[in-house]
């Protein structure tokens, strides 16, 4: 059975319902497994099962044929005042 994710979770892949096909492509090639969807089954919808494991990666975004898919990033990570040397660890 799919865990359901936790309500104060943050869920970074939006899916517009309308738009979304039921293709599949999604789960296949989300590296990190967050995106589940029942194979062979255009009924149902993909979910996001581990929304905080999300690497943002856009793969996703970009795979989708019909541009349903959109990745939104938290405020911290638009915010971020870190320069770019201490984020690759070069400080010394």
């Amino acid at each position: 059975m799919l865990p359901q994710p936790k309500p104060d979770v943050f869920n970074p892949i939006r899916i517009d319902e309308k738009l979304c096909i039921c293709c599949n492509l999604c789960d296949w090639i989300c590296p990190g497994d967050v995106i589940y969807k029942e194979e062979d089954n255009k009924e149902t919808m993909p979910v996001i099962a581990y929304p905080d494991e999300c690497w943002y990666c856009g793969l996703c975004d970009s795979t989708c044929p019909t541009d349903a898919i959109t990745i939104i990033f938290p405020k911290p990570m638009i915010d971020n005042q870190t320069d770019v040397v201490r984020l690759l660890g070069k400080v010394t």
